[in-house]
């Protein structure tokens, strides 16, 4: 009943190739018409076409050519400019246009139209052959060979851009936000076909996750994408959607690596910044996916924070400072230590001389570098550090070009050593940050809490845990804190205890929004599935329809598919319209194409066969690998009398791509039981009842099967066995009463023949 678990299919050029290739297919053209120098354009046959926006900026007579290229299928060389226009071809059909410019005048006069033709067919060719070198077989997905091709292409891009910058031939910022995400999703499986039917699911899965992003395998479970012009916080919260993601489809574990070149590497002699190659980026990026897995089994890591700790936010203090703090607070039993950091960075080498005049008369001082400084104050608490720093704010001369924040710590605080109390004025300095320049900050539960968000960003749990542990223990009943650390320990797979956080929340807030749904989560994680949508359902009360906050946390889009999973059918096609036409209002955002595929299974157990026909044919655009549409789809074709071979092979894809749910293989079998086809139905029922043995209509089911293959026994057990799970399987009852009746003539008959 399976299939050989690779993808073997030759793929047809067609007018996306044009981007995906660009770089490949261009120096192909270059190399076998060697009269001319590029650069190469393409364009597609299709209006509308992304490719086509390639032809904006060029002179009005290209679209011209092209579309004569189009019409009449054969190569034209523009008599204004030496550019040859030539077809591209996929198998007998035009798809685009290559435009070629530099041609070599001197050449142009001996073109023949049959050479043209011939080498055109020849490029074509060629292209085909490249476009099937670039996909693994697992997948079908993109491989690793061009996803270095296509960060390559990026990097010089954004090499050239730089260059471009330091001649001042480029206004703006440099083309410096590329982002490299890999993804380890290693299965846990004790036979190959597994581990390649594991992959294969996670891949389609983030396929569909991520719409039009372009998703690379590069064997092995490891995943790769590229973001151009993504930052890094833009990259992290990719990331963590990503996780989110595969955590709530049962992924076990799931580790990602962030990579973002940003323009600040080592600046040459000609002043140019090096760029890194694609090689090293993706040993780089690797790193990061080596520090992710050990940090939890749902983690991600970006190379920054492994590779430049001294620009880290909460980057430890050059020894020598410490030494001299250590000095200061030896004698000290009390103590408050100030942070003051200027808010924008000015030409002198250190702070200005004015306020260090100033601060030492009034305080002992180390200088940490150029933009922030520490005071020490001994034998002082919170309020006489406040009020020091008050003073020393209206001391500052009004034409320094900055202003100051401050961010202060003090000792005792709870359990905190004398030597953690530096670091607390760096958190309690981030934390000022949220109230924007000019501002003076104590360290507080919620300065652990940001520190902690700042560990948890990076993927380090455990570190973002500790910080929100002794946020706690400043601030017992800070609903902030308990929410984080819920969500640190969800993400640890440490389900129980962080229920316990929401649940505290919930005690002293009811209408706690992101408790209410974060409980939500962890119900539907360990399926208990009532629970899970008595949450949910009080979160949207508590929300009032709040679309930004309910798309944000896919609140609509869980409720659906629990109702749908739960056989609550019409509530669902209510509830996941209104999300529809929230997401039609725009444009549907990546990792929401699920929503049709629950509001059609919503329809379908409405009894509105068509309506879900229509809403999962769509779906299958947005996902063309997604496996519960497939054979739902499969079903309702069927169903709707409109083939059962098509019914048959949606239903057959929907097992290649994914063979763990039962209700694919009953949706099989039961199609071959439509089409007689017993002995290949019985095959998929039995893999139906291996998932789950307790389900009536697929044991029914096999005993029609064995009754129509004249196995009277079988069936009889089975339509027992389909009574013992639902006495009131009417359908079994009367077709168990028929075989016990056909048995008893059997036997009159045998005896009447005896005599």
């Amino acid at each position: 009943m399976g299939h050989y678990p690779f993808e073997w299919q030759e793929r047809a050029l067609c007018s996306e190739d044009f981007i995906h290739f660009q770089k490949l297919f261009s120096s192909t053209i270059l190399q076998l018409i060697p009269f001319a120098y590029g650069p190469v354009t393409f364009l597609a046959s299709e209006e509308g076409s992304g490719v086509n926006r390639n032809a904006l900026k060029k002179p009005k007579y290209w679209l011209q050519y092209s579309g004569k290229v189009l019409k009449r299928q054969r190569a034209l060389l523009a008599s204004e400019k030496p550019v040859l226009f030539l077809p591209v071809w996929s198998n007998e059909t035009v798809i685009g246009v290559a435009a070629i410019e530099g041609v070599d005048n001197q050449f142009t006069d001996t073109l023949s139209e049959e050479w043209l033709s011939d080498r055109s067919r020849i490029i074509s060719r060629e292209f085909f052959l490249l476009k099937q070198l670039a996909y693994e077989p697992v997948t079908g997905m993109l491989n690793d060979r061009h996803l270095l091709e296509t960060l390559d292409s990026a990097l010089s891009e954004f090499q050239k851009g730089n260059a471009a910058n330091n001649r001042g031939t480029r206004c703006g910022p440099t083309l410096g936000k590329i982002s490299l995400l890999l993804l380890e999703i290693h299965p846990r499986a004790n036979n190959s076909e597994k581990a390649l039917n594991y992959i294969v699911r996670a891949g389609y899965y983030l396929e569909s996750c991520l719409g039009h992003d372009v998703l690379h395998h590069l064997g092995n479970g490891i995943f790769g994408l590229i973001g151009q012009n993504m930052d890094e916080e833009h990259s992290q919260n990719l990331g963590k959607n990503i996780l989110s993601w595969l955590r709530r489809e049962g992924f076990s574990r799931v580790h990602i690596g962030i990579n973002t070149v940003k323009g600040s590497g080592e600046e040459l002699s000609n002043g140019q910044i090096l760029v890194p190659d694609a090689v090293t980026v993706l040993g780089q990026t690797w790193d990061a996916v080596r520090k992710a897995r050990r940090r939890s089994p749902f983690a991600l890591c970006t190379y920054s924070s492994i590779s430049s700790p001294r620009t880290h936010p909460l980057r430890k203090f050059r020894p020598a400072v410490m030494a001299r703090l250590r000095r200061m607070w030896s004698e000290c039993d009390r103590f408050a230590l100030l942070l003051i950091s200027q808010d924008r960075e000015l030409n002198e080498r250190v702070f200005p001389r004015r306020i260090l005049a100033l601060l030492e008369h009034q305080a002992e001082t180390v200088i940490i570098n150029k933009n922030e400084i520490f005071v020490f104050i001994a034998n002082a608490g919170v309020s006489r550090a406040l009020s020091w720093s008050r003073q020393f704010r209206k001391k500052l001369p009004k034409d320094l070009g900055t202003t100051y924040s401050v961010g202060i710590a003090y000792f005792p605080c709870i359990d905190f050593s004398k030597s953690d109390i530096p670091h607390n004025a760096r958190k309690a300095l981030l934390h000022s940050g949220f109230y924007g320049p000019d501002t003076v900050t104590v360290f507080d539960g919620v300065s652990l809490n940001v520190s902690g968000d700042i560990y948890y960003g990076e993927g380090d749990i455990v570190r973002a845990v500790k910080e929100y542990k002794k946020g706690l223990a400043l601030e017992p009943t800070n609903t902030n804190l308990l929410n984080s650390l819920g969500e640190a320990f969800a993400q640890m797979n440490k389900t129980k205890k962080a229920r316990s956080f929401f649940e505290a929340i919930i005690q002293s807030d009811p209408k706690h929004y992101m408790a209410l749904f974060n409980l939500g989560i962890t119900y539907l994680t360990t399926g208990e599935y009532e629970q899970a949508i008595t949450y949910f359902e009080k979160t949207l009360a508590v929300s009032k329809y709040a679309a930004k906050a309910n798309q944000k946390n896919d609140l609509l889009l869980q409720l659906g598919k629990l109702y749908c999973r739960t056989g609550r059918y019409k509530k669902a096609v209510r509830l996941l319209e209104k999300e529809r036409d929230a997401d039609e209002a725009k444009s549907m955002t990546p990792g929401r194409n699920a929503l049709l595929r629950y509001l059609g299974e919503a329809y379908m157990g409405s009894g509105s066969n068509k309506k879900a026909i229509t809403i999962l044919q769509h779906a299958i655009r947005y996902s063309p690998h997604d496996a519960y549409a497939m054979s739902m789809l499969g079903e309702l074709y069927a169903r709707e009398n409109q083939g059962d071979d098509i019914a048959l092979s949606l239903c057959q894809q929907a097992v290649n791509i994914d063979d763990r749910p039962w209700k694919h293989w009953y949706r099989l079998g039961w199609i071959r039981y439509r089409m007689a086809q017993y002995e290949l139905a019985l095959d998929a029922l039995k893999e139906c009842l291996q998932r789950d043995r307790k389900i009536p209509d697929a044991v029914y089911l096999a005993g029609q099967a064995y009754e129509k293959l004249d196995a009277k026994v079988q069936a009889a057990a089975m339509f027992q066995t389909a009574l013992r799970i639902a006495p009131e399987h009417r359908a079994a009852a009367s077709a168990l009463k028929r075989i016990k009746r056909i048995k008893d003539k059997e036997l009159n008959n045998a005896a009447a023949t005896i005599k």
